[in-house]
């Protein structure tokens, strides 16, 4: 299992699997550092439980690629004339490998069919596949974009993501209404500006 390719421009790679030993380790520094009493019963176990979600539920997107989510899933048919296959508001989480937080919102995918279609859940499941890493959000559309295209041979393919990143939320300006919204379009989305705006249309009337 795995990724099937380098890391991205905006990806940091993971070069081992993870060890909650370690990472529990580094979180019990980081609250001794904070100046916080880790006798405390709220925090006792806080670094073994720091370490279990970050290994098996915000990083596990190292752990598929897109060919597993999408390799074996897929139907053979041919498509009718600028066939657009389309889903909305597919709700995701990432994290920012700037500061360590956490950034959430939606996804809209599109895809132009050529030849292979799948179920509308394996494009979720490539959503997460993507987005449980540290990566950026420009760099998250851009990967699920390339991913359709490579991996089910589409025409083109379309992501756009808008998202809360609390890192601008949270701290620093401290926008709590600002949201990022950034977008990928590979093949024929590309290079097609209608398409661009069938889809465009199609999420904005959502």
């Amino acid at each position: 299992m795995g990724a099937d390719r380098d890391a991205a421009p905006g990806e940091t790679p993971r070069i081992a699997p993870p060890d909650p030993e370690k990472m529990a380790a580094g979180i019990r520094l980081f609250l001794e550092g904070c100046g916080v009493d880790l006798s405390d019963a709220n925090v006792r176990e806080t670094p073994h439980r720091v370490a279990k979600a970050w290994a098996e539920e915000f990083l596990d997107g190292y752990d598929r690629s897109a060919r597993e989510v999408l390799g074996d899933f897929y139907e053979e048919r041919k498509p009718a004339a600028d066939e657009m296959v389309v889903v909305t508001s597919i709700d995701f989480q990432s994290m920012c490998p700037h500061h360590l937080l956490p950034y959430r919102g939606v996804a809209h995918v599109a895809y132009l069919p050529a030849g292979r279609v799948v179920g509308f859940s394996r494009l979720a499941r490539l959503v997460d596949a993507f987005a449980h890493r540290l990566i950026l959000q420009e760099t998250l559309a851009r990967e699920i974009a390339e991913a359709i295209r490579r991996e089910l041979g589409s025409a083109g393919a379309a992501v756009v993501l808008e998202a809360e990143q609390t890192c601008m939320t949270t701290r620093g300006e401290r926008r709590s209404q600002a949201r990022a919204i950034t977008e990928a379009f590979t093949g024929e989305f590309a290079s097609r500006p209608e398409l661009r705006e069938r889809f465009v249309g199609r999420i904005s009337g959502r």
